[in-house]
């Protein structure tokens, strides 16, 4: 029983690292682009025009931070929730477990995540294209643990309501879809439930994601809180320019 258990979540873990990989190369130009909008406050077809302007040989700059952190947060976001459920004490509300179990693992994936997001937004940045040369460069404009972990307020706010919504919601909202009949069928399900549950999070959560941008195009020792970045950023990109 405990060999069949380490092999689920090892399982878990590999398929979440998989899936990462498969994510960040095949989203990272349209995030390059909303990444422009949410420092800039550019329209869509501004940043779009913005990115293309700088050619195909700068589109990828910076994948490699992504492509790292993606894939271990994804592995960690399965891998860690499975262990963490399986081993908290059962509790009257499988909710409550459900909720504790995500949230643990949003703090670990954010631990982990961060300092990857930190270089991938100064290496999406416009301003700091000639003078960050690649992501090895990065040692030399952020020198102290306190930079490296600019923005984590944000992301651990994002990552543990996005952790508690999606798995909470994963189960019941796959149960409330046609009964597969298929291997196909289970797969186009789990696929229709996933997108379904990352459209609405990554909606609701939005703003925060904004902020955490902005706190994280900056290379300054000075330490701003979530709330004081947040009130920045309004007044500097405007909150009705948030989801255009």
């Amino acid at each position: 029983m405990g060999n069949w258990k380490y092999v689920e979540a090892s399982q878990s873990y590999i398929s979440g690292w998989i899936a990462g990989l498969v994510n960040v190369l095949s989203t990272f130009p349209i995030n390059k682009v909303i990444f422009r909008q949410q420092i800039n406050s550019f329209r869509f077809y501004v940043a779009l025009r913005q990115v293309h302007k700088e050619g195909w040989h700068l589109l990828y700059r910076g994948v490699a931070l992504p492509l790292c952190q993606k894939s271990v947060q994804v592995g960690l976001m399965y891998g860690l929730y499975e262990t963490f459920y399986k081993n908290l004490p059962a509790t009257k509300s499988d909710q409550r477990r459900i909720i504790y179990a995500a949230s643990l693992t949003g703090v670990c994936e954010g631990l982990v995540a961060t300092p990857f997001e930190r270089g991938q937004s100064l290496l999406q940045t416009p301003a700091f294209h000639g003078k960050i040369k690649n992501t090895l460069d990065l040692r030399h404009h952020i020198t102290s643990i306190r930079q490296w972990y600019r923005g984590f307020s944000a992301i651990l706010i994002r990552n543990v309501s996005t952790n508690c919504m999606f798995f909470l919601f994963r189960n019941p909202l796959r149960d409330s879809l046609p009964t597969p009949q298929s291997y196909m069928g289970t797969i186009g399900v789990n696929f229709v439930s996933g997108a379904c549950l990352g459209g609405a999070n990554s909606t609701i959560i939005y703003p925060v994601n904004v902020v955490k941008s902005y706190q994280q195009k900056q290379i300054s020792e000075s330490r701003e809180s979530f709330v004081t970045s947040f009130k920045s950023g309004n007044h500097q990109l405007g909150c009705h320019q948030c989801y255009l």
